[in-house]
This record gives C-alpha cells, sequence and structure tokens, in this order.
C-alpha cells in the first residue's frame, strides 16, 4: 500500500530546553495533534517586550509497519503565525544541538501570502513574508496551495490550532477532537476567519525553484608574484550569493608547480583553505577584501569561481522567488487565500546503516547477501559493536543505548528498543562464515527512519500580546 499519512509521527528531539544543548537525538516522544504549547511553550509579556529568539527541533518520523520507505518526502510551513512572533523551518541532522546550529547554518525557511496573482504559466511567484530575512533554496521546491478559506464564520468557543468541521445546518465551523485530517468538512482554524482545508477545487503543486549556478567564472590572473591579486566583483551577484550548505562558493587558482589552490567561501563571506585572508560580500558579490593566497598564482593563469546566485530576491518584505528554467505555475491563484513556502526536502526516509567493519583474522559475514535488516519503529541513531567472546557466542552494545545482550552465530540476533517493542536490527546467522575468535569485532552505524528538522521562533521587542502562537506544518510523501 506504502506509506500512508497516518504511518508519520512527529517525535521530539531528546532535549528539549532553551539551553545549548537543546535537540540532540530524536525521542519516542509523540508531539501530539491539537494540543497547545505541546512543542513551544507559551511566550510571556516579559519575553514579548524584551524580544527573544527560541529554537525547537522536531523529527519527522516514517512509522509504516511494513518497513517501507517515504518516498520524495517534503516538509513545509502552511501558513504564518497569526500571532506577532514568526518561524523558521530548517533542515538538522541526526545529532546535531542548538550551539551546532551557527557553524550548520541551515536554510531558514518561510511561507509567506500570494503577493501577485496567478494565473498559470508564470516563470516566478511573488510573496509578502513576515519578513526579509527568509530564504528558499537554491534547486528545491516551493510548495504552492490555496488552502486557506477566509471570511468564514466559526462557532464560538473555537480558537486557533483547533480541529473543526463544517456543520451545513448552522452554516458555520464546529470544534472536533484533534485530528491530521482537513479534507473538507473537516479543517484547522488557522484565524478568527480562516480555515485551512482542503476541498475538490483546491490547487496545490511543488515547483522546482532556480540553482542559477555559475561555473569557473574568470575573477582575475595570476602574475607569478603577486600573493593578493585584484579580484572582480563576481558578474551574477544581484540577487546575493547562495548560502547554503554544500551550494557555497569556491575559488581555485594554480601554483607555480602547476598545482591547484583551492579557497572556500562560508557563508559570511569568510574564506579558508590555500589563503591566509579574503572576505566576499555574500549580498552583491563583491571582495570585500582579496584572497592572500599562501603562493602567487602562476603568471598567466586564471582564477576562477564557482558559486550560485539565489534564486530569490527581496523588495521590502516582498520576495520575488524565480522557478528553474522550463517550470512554470500550472494553476490560477487569487492572493487573498494563497500561500507559498520553501521546502525541506527530506528525500528518501527510512532507516539506512553504514560502515560495516569486521576486525577479525579469519572470521567473516557476508553482508552482500545477508545484509542487517533494520526496522521504521525500532533502529536509532547509534554506533554498534559486536564483540566475540568465542567462536561462536557474542555480546553487542551500542554507543547510545548501552548493552544490547548477547547472541550465537548459530541465531539471528535481534536485540529489542524498549521504547518501542521492536528489534533495533536484526543480523541473519546465515551471514557467518569462518572462524570468529575471542575479542573479533564487528563494528557498524544505523540511522533511523527520520528527518531532523528545526524550528526557530523570533519574537520582535514589544510584540504586542496574542491569544496563541502556533505553526503548521504539512508535508508531502510520494
Amino acid at each position: 500500500m506504502g506509506v500512508e499519512a497516518t504511518d508519520i509521527k512527529w517525535l521530539k528531539s531528546t532535549v528539549v530546553t532553551d539551553t545549548a544543548a537543546n535537540g540532540g537525538r530524536k525521542s519516542n516522544t509523540v508531539i501530539q495533534t491539537g494540543v497547545r504549547h505541546n512543542l513551544f511553550p507559551r511566550v510571556t509579556k516579559a519575553q514579548r517586550t524584551a524580544g527573544f529568539t527560541r529554537y525547537r527541533k522536531e523529527f519527522w518520523a516514517n512509522r509504516n509497519a511494513d518497513d517501507e520507505a517515504a518516498e520524495g518526502v517534503l516538509v513545509y510551513p502552511e501558513s504564518p503565525s497569526p500571532a506577532g512572533d514568526r518561524f523558521y523551518l530548517g533542515l538538522g541532522t541526526q545529532i546535531d544541538e542548538q550551539d551546532d546550529l551557527e557553524a550548520y547554518d541551515p536554510v531558514w525557511m518561510g511561507v509567506g501570502q500570494l503577493e501577485t496573482a496567478l494565473s498559470g504559466g508564470e516563470t516566478e511567484v511573488s510573496l509578502t513574508m513576515e519578513s526579509d530575512d527568509f530564504q528558499f533554496p537554491n534547486g528545491g521546491k516551493l510548495h504552492l496551495a490555496n488552502k486557506i478559506k477566509t471570511g468564514q464564520t466559526i462557532a464560538s468557543g473555537v480558537h486557533l490550532g483547533d480541529s473543526v468541521e463544517y456543520n451545513d445546518g448552522e452554516s458555520k465551523w464546529e470544534k472536533i477532537s484533534p485530528t491530521s485530517d482537513v479534507d473538507y468538512p473537516k479543517g484547522i482554524c488557522v484565524g478568527s476567519t480562516s480555515i485551512l482545508t482542503v476541498e475538490g477545487s483546491t490547487n496545490e503543486e511543488f515547483l522546482a525553484l532556480a540553482d542559477n549556478e555559475y561555473t569557473d567564472e574568470d575573477i582575475g590572473d595570476g602574475d607569478g608574484a603577486d600573493t593578493s591579486p585584484t579580484l572582480s566583483s563576481l558578474a551574477h551577484g544581484t540577487n546575493g550569493i547562495c548560502r547554503q550548505p554544500g551550494k557555497l562558493p569556491v575559488v581555485t587558482a594554480t601554483d607555480t608547480g602547476d598545482a591547484t589552490m583551492t579557497v572556500n567561501v562560508a557563508a559570511d563571506g569568510s574564506c579558508s583553505g590555500d589563503c591566509t585572508a579574503g572576505e566576499l560580500n555574500m549580498a552583491d558579490g563583491t571582495w570585500t577584501t582579496d584572497i592572500t593566497w599562501t603562493t602567487a598564482p602562476k603568471n598567466g593563469t586564471d582564477i576562477t569561481i564557482t558559486y550560485r546566485e539565489n534564486c530569490f530576491s527581496y523588495s521590502g518584505n516582498v520576495v520575488t522567488v524565480e522557478l528553474e528554467s522550463g517550470t512554470t505555475v500550472a494553476n490560477s491563484y487569487s492572493t487573498s487565500n494563497t500561500y507559498g513556502a520553501g521546502c525541506v526536502d527530506g528525500g528518501t526516509v527510512e532507516p539506512e546503516s553504514e560502515n560495516w567493519t569486521e576486525t577479525s583474522t579469519s572470521g567473516t559475514y557476508d553482508e552482500s547477501s545477508y545484509p542487517v535488516i533494520l526496522y521504521n519503529d525500532g533502529t536509532e541513531e547509534d554506533s554498534i559493536t559486536i564483540t566475540f567472546s568465542s567462536a561462536s557466542a557474542f555480546t553487542a552494545s551500542g554507543a547510545n543505548a548501552g548493552s544490547l545482550g548477547s547472541g550465537q552465530i548459530t541465531e539471528d540476533f535481534s536485540p529489542t528498543n524498549p521504547d518501542t517493542g521492536e528489534p533495533y536490527f536484526t543480523i541473519d546467522k546465515d551471514g557467518w562464515g569462518g572462524s570468529w575468535a575471542n575479542l573479533d569485532t564487528v563494528e557498524f552505524d544505523t540511522h533511523p527512519s527520520a528527518l531532523p528538522l528545526w524550528l526557530k521562533e523570533i519574537v520582535p521587542a514589544a510584540t504586542s500580546q496574542e491569544p496563541y502562537n502556533f505553526f503548521i506544518l504539512g508535508f508531502y510523501s510520494e
């Protein structure tokens, strides 16, 4: 049948605090739908007055009982917070903590209301955002949908974030038990007169965004003597230079011995590698400080840079997002009920193992024919060590889980995850071969069937009191 919406669980991280250690690994604590302050706590008057930033980490977990993979996973915000705060969504790692975010620097995405109506065929989309610091992923996806019904009559006792159902007889939306079902006549209250619901007339699409990559652009010349030759501004810096992890600028030159020198430009524009100085203005592609190479670039050789220009640009808080060449908007959308957002691309979400290492003189395991069996419900982020005590007996432990018990090569080994009641993994008895001995080891790493996500909440100073602050995430899986 494949992975269904009911197979997906939103899980908290192991640490949920306003400290540097916030985040970390996945826990198995479910974030309950429709429960207020189930991830972010209430914003106090003092916090609204002074202003503050808070982070929370959660995991989009594939808990399909048949251990099927979730393919083509995209996660995105559905609508902005109706309160005075604003929320950002970014991709994390399986173990990163709040203190790691500055170095990791994820692409912080958000959601905005359609600024200019669309009739279909457009190659760019303009959105009104809550601030001009939201990003969109180069080469990623833009979620566009008109799921918000405005001007609705809502029954008394319904609050923001409540699940609701339309009562035809009363011609109004009424509160129901919390549910993730938003197919009409069900929905979620997202404003005093607004409901998020999916009808037959609802349009929704995922649009490929431009990557705007420029390869080996010539920005200077070596003379064999000057270690800091003058560099030209980048030819495509109007929208700013892409700061996404894995898509940062790289500068190359050739030294006098014909070896390639490489300089990596960080998200803040600072340079590292075969240099002692250098800074690129990431806002416009000009050089604040020319690169000082460790060796003067060779006479008559080019200094080149590979980089990407942002796929988006701002005018005030209105962002214009450029679509990939050949991609156009498929449907028509009005500005009143349409929202667009950058997507976290989770790819395939399934448990994985890697780095299988056998340390033995003559013991073997055929991991190609008998790979480690993993489980959506049981496999965790861990480094596993199997240590033999004889030719057939062994013990197992996880760097995080601790002792996983003992086994024999004559039996399948399936240690149970006490948090879920399912195995962490299974090692097939038919995979063992050769002659194992005392203190021989097998080591491998496992990763859970979960997509790590970071949420950032910013409350500007002097924010007025609002009844509730909440943020809705949507997802798609093929």
